[in-house]
């Protein structure tokens, strides 16, 4: 019994290191299929190995175990039907697979820079958007300013034509004051033109009374 419990032991310790030293395989779905002129294993060889994934028309099937082809080369003939089948071998499936995938990779870099290039524009547009706020903020300042001095500028117009009006009524009662000075001028020297006449008049007058006066006197002490 003990005997019997040691070989069984050493024939599973053989298997398990048999199972661990062996290497995995795959079975290739590399095929090449004669294409022949008949449906028949010993007619005529058109094409000596036409490879697996080839994409081929069907024509016909003889339910013999052959199927009628043609080759987009225009070849036409007769090949097995076990090594045809309706949908891409896998590696075919595992190329397309690959070219879809280095295609999603490519999209995904592309959008990857397209998202990167909109978030530096976008950063761009905030930043310009700020540089716009402060200049909006700038000439709103500077507006708020020329509407202070435009209402200055208003209220010191109005004030500048009363002024002037003002200016006006002085400027004509200064001109009153004018005329009536040169006109009292003018009075006054006719006043003393009149003393001058008047003294030039009492003096022709003295002069023609005095003499006789005198003779008058002359006579009285005479008599």
């Amino acid at each position: 019994m003990l005997k019997a419990m040691r070989l069984f032991s050493m024939a599973v310790l053989v298997l398990l290191a048999s199972q661990a030293n062996a290497e995995t395989i795959y079975v290739s779905d590399e095929y090449t299929v004669p294409l022949r002129s008949s449906p028949c294993a010993g007619c005529a060889i058109l094409h000596r190995g036409i490879k697996s994934g080839t994409a081929m028309t069907l024509v016909e099937t003889n339910g013999e175990g052959w199927t009628h082809v043609t080759t987009t080369s225009g070849l036409d003939g007769w090949m097995p039907s076990q090594y045809l089948q309706k949908k891409p071998v896998a590696r075919d499936l595992v190329e397309r697979m690959k070219t879809q995938l280095a295609a999603a990779e490519k999209k995904v870099q592309q959008l990857t820079e397209k998202l990167a290039q909109l978030e530096e524009e976008n950063a761009q547009s905030l930043s310009e958007l700020d540089h716009l706020k402060e200049t909006n903020d700038e000439v709103s300042s500077e507006l708020s300013s020329i509407k202070k001095m435009s209402a200055n500028a208003i209220s010191m117009n109005a004030q500048n034509q009363e002024l002037l009006e003002r200016n006006g009524i002085l400027q004509n009662e200064i001109d009153v004051l004018k005329a009536a000075n040169h006109q009292l001028e003018s009075s006054e020297r006719n006043t003393w033109f009149l003393y001058g006449a008047l003294a030039v008049l009492m003096g022709s007058m003295l002069t023609v009374i005095l003499p006789r006066l005198k003779r008058r006197k002359r006579f009285s002490e005479w008599g």
